[in-house]
């Protein structure tokens, strides 16, 4: 059985996945910030492994008062008797205790890290081989997984491949937890801010249990094939996290849909502000000095189609343009009008036109443009203009109406 322990992620928090052939089996969190408490206190943060859904399987619990004592009594192996150093118990999700995991000194320059679970005890002999670590795993006198990491580490996200006898598979979560154990006492960066990098490491170990290391175990339990793409994995530099590699990616669409969303509030805002403003109505005088001034030809007259309702009626014309100015004694008659020649001058078919309607409280607009012709009307409070022209004077007839707030 073949499984890579892959760190996912290294600032603020430290996060692990274990995958295996079908994909995610489980997930880890180790602590990340250093908290420099005395004691060994901070030791007292949890390690905590999951399955892939988040439910918690395993937890540690670290006893400071033991743990102390041992440290301070660790050359006692001078006296025939085997010093642990820091024991972290392994818990289930209910409490219960399932065993620990510990560094085993028996002797000067003889350690091992030791995993005791369910009543066994599993031998673990680390071993540092230049570029490579590694860890012997031993059910008694055999040899049952292997442990391997390169000590070369990018953006400082480690990861580890583990081989397991397939005799021993299930010993896979609490080996994979141990891996992540291995990983905070001996590789944790605590307080670093990841970024994009790269470590470039060599080391050495000299312990008298340095022979337990059989380096054709894999090749002899697993064939050539298996050792080489473990090799050609500890040899390569690793290929980034899809979550990883797309971050940048999602930052910046992020933040472009962020920027997106802002214009378009302030566009909408603005066209609403534009809509709903108050907008200032033209009086009769001004309207016939102002059309006077665009060369129209203006005299007190309405619309031919529509025959009543209006108080006061300019009508501005010039050539085939016709603007008509028309005031009423109060918004809600200026309105009945606005809508009465809205369905008087709306297209009765199907045929192909153009119309727009826009309504914002006292002010009203709609424009069609049908037949070759082109119609506005457009009310603000008690006072309308209705401008009929061929549909080419559009954009004349549309800037004249700019012009007059209308």
């Amino acid at each position: 059985m073949f499984i890579t322990i892959r760190q996912t992620q290294a600032s603020k928090k430290n996060l692990f996945q274990v995958e295996g052939e079908a994909g995610i089996l489980f997930r880890a969190r180790t602590p990340w910030a250093s908290i420099q408490a005395p004691f060994q206190a901070e030791n007292l943060r949890q390690l905590t492994f999951t399955d892939a859904q988040g439910n918690t399987l395993f937890h540690t619990d670290y006893n400071i008062l033991e743990n102390t004592m041992q440290a301070v009594s660790r050359y006692k192996y001078l006296f025939g008797t085997a010093t642990k150093l820091m024991e972290y118990q392994v818990l289930d999700n209910d409490g219960r205790s399932l065993g620990s995991f510990y560094t085993q000194i028996d002797g000067a320059f003889t350690s091992q890290m030791t995993i005791d679970y369910q009543e066994q005890t599993y031998a673990c002999y680390d071993r540092a081989l230049g570029k490579i670590y590694v860890i012997s795993v031993f059910d008694g006198e055999r040899q049952i997984a292997q442990i391997s990491k390169s000590l070369d580490v990018w953006d400082r996200l480690d990861i580890f491949y583990l081989y397991l006898d397939d005799a021993y598979q299930d010993m896979l979560p609490i080996l994979s937890f141990f891996t992540i154990y291995v990983d905070a006492q001996k590789f944790n960066r605590p307080g670093h801010i990841a970024g994009r990098s790269v470590e470039k490491s060599w080391s050495y170990s000299f312990n008298r249990n340095n022979d337990k290391y059989d380096p054709d175990w894999v090749r002899e339990t697993f064939g050539q094939e298996a050792a080489r793409q473990l090799e050609d994995l500890l040899a390569a530099r690793p290929k980034r996290q899809d979550a990883d590699a797309e971050q940048p990616r999602k930052c910046r669409r992020l933040v472009i849909a962020i920027l997106a969303v802002m214009v378009l509030v302030i566009l909408i805002a603005v066209a609403a502000q534009m809509l709903l403003s108050s907008k200032t109505a033209l009086l009769p005088e001004e309207f016939a000095e102002m059309m006077r001034g665009y060369g129209y030809t203006v005299a007190e007259s309405a619309p031919s189609e529509i025959t009543d309702g209006w108080e006061l009626a300019y009508a501005a014309e010039m050539a085939e343009r016709s603007i008509w100015y028309l005031s009423f004694s109060s918004a809600e008659s200026a309105e009945r009008f606005f809508n009465q020649a809205k369905d008087q001058y709306a297209p009765e078919t199907n045929d192909m036109h153009t119309e727009i309607s826009i309504n914002s409280g006292q002010n009203q607009k709609y424009t069609l443009l049908a037949d070759g012709r082109y119609l506005v009307i457009s009310r603000i409070g008690a006072t309308v203009l209705l401008g009929i022209a061929p549909d080419t004077d559009k954009e004349q007839i549309q800037d004249i109406l700019k012009e007059l707030g209308y």
